[in-house]
């Protein structure tokens, strides 16, 4: 088992007002384990660059404590933090090279020159930009700005570095190539990285764990898979990808058993994990792709769930199928382009839509 390289503990900040004092974070406590790729990911506004700026120092907590491996560094000023940042706008010295914007933290550090040299050349080496030493930062793309970011603050062997969304400002190719690098630069340093995002496919591409935040809280730490797979509440199941909501009346069974009755399919059973004392109102989600459509005909089944095809939107792999069922509830589909599900279904063609049991999964109020 890792040890936690990061403890956030009870922390809450709350901003000062004239009239309505604002709680950016509200009592936040999880940990952070050493050598992980952890994202920090939600909508602007959620608490989640206030929570990097706070494990930076930039900003005071009103409450609760940072531990780094263990030790108190709450009371510490930036500078004395083994924490490096690197920030959306890179924020390279213009008037430096390449390999003197690298140098520029050990040599504050007063490192001897020798050490210092051998540092940046094992990093330019590391971002593969050796060739690119004696250039200045308006000589290279937004990538290699970013990898120059990226090299000094590594430079000086920090414990923990944090990333304020860096690649927000690079195209979309640029991005995903960019996000294999940073994953493979942190498996090869083996420092904690901290990564703040509200880009969903960014965090699943490259976390091994993920905290969704929300109003200032956490709603949920997995692993991509688990917070996609098994969200718990209706915030995690909308913000990561897109969901179908729907929702049920759940009757106990045997054990921790219910089936569910919903407006549109047949009884759906489900183990919740947990005894219900007697009937329950909740709601279930099913992801877009584990739904099915055939066309509708005079031999189906009573009590299927049918519909009718509102807008189809091709989109290279798969195709996005709107529909909405006889009861009004509109679902979203999600039908692989290789498949012969998709057929020649066309908008206003009636269908039938299924998914399987094992695609349910129940959500939190």
């Amino acid at each position: 088992m890792k040890k936690p390289a990061v403890d956030i503990v009870g922390i809450t900040k709350i901003y000062p007002h004239r009239l309505h004092p604002v709680t950016a974070l509200s009592n936040v406590s999880f940990d952070i384990l050493d050598n992980e790729f952890f994202t920090l990911l939600g909508p602007s506004g959620c608490g989640k660059t206030t929570l990097l700026r706070i494990i930076a120092g930039f900003e005071d907590v009103t409450q609760g404590q940072v531990l780094l491996y263990g030790d108190d560094i709450s009371p510490l000023a930036p500078h004395q933090r083994p924490v490096n940042t690197v920030f959306q706008q890179y924020a390279l010295f213009p008037h430096l090279t390449v390999s003197e914007n690298v140098a520029f933290g050990l040599k504050r550090l007063k490192q001897p020159g020798e050490q210092v040299s051998q540092r940046v050349k094992a990093m330019l080496e590391l971002i593969r930009m050796s060739d690119f030493a004696e250039r200045k930062p308006h000589e290279l793309s937004g990538g290699q700005q970013q990898r120059v970011a990226l090299a000094r603050a590594l430079a000086p062997a920090p414990k923990l570095l944090l990333l304020d969304e860096p690649l927000s400002a690079l195209d979309l190719k640029l991005r995903q190539a960019m996000r294999e690098e940073l994953k493979a630069i942190q498996k090869q340093t083996g420092i904690t990285f901290v990564f703040v995002t509200h880009d969903q496919e960014e965090a699943m591409a490259m976390s091994d764990r993920i905290a969704v935040m929300s109003n200032g809280a956490v709603q949920q730490i997995g692993t991509p898979q688990e917070v996609y797979t098994n969200p718990v509440n209706h915030f995690v199941a909308n913000f990561i990808g897109e969901a179908n909501i729907i929702e049920a009346e759940a009757t106990p069974m045997r054990g921790t058993s219910a089936k569910l009755a919903t407006q549109d399919w047949p009884p759906i059973r489900v183990d919740l994990g947990r005894k219900l004392a007697g009937p329950e109102s909740l709601s279930i989600m099913v992801r877009p792709e584990q739904i099915s459509l055939r066309p509708a005909s005079a031999r189906n089944k009573q009590g299927q769930a049918s519909g009718q095809v509102l807008g189809l939107s091709y989109l290279g792999s798969d195709t996005q199928c709107h529909i909405t069922l006889e009861s009004g509830l509109s679902i979203l589909a999600r039908i692989q382009n290789v498949s012969e599900e998709l057929g020649n279904l066309t908008v206003g063609q009636k269908v039938v839509v299924e998914f399987p049991e094992s695609a349910v999964r129940v959500l939190a109020k």
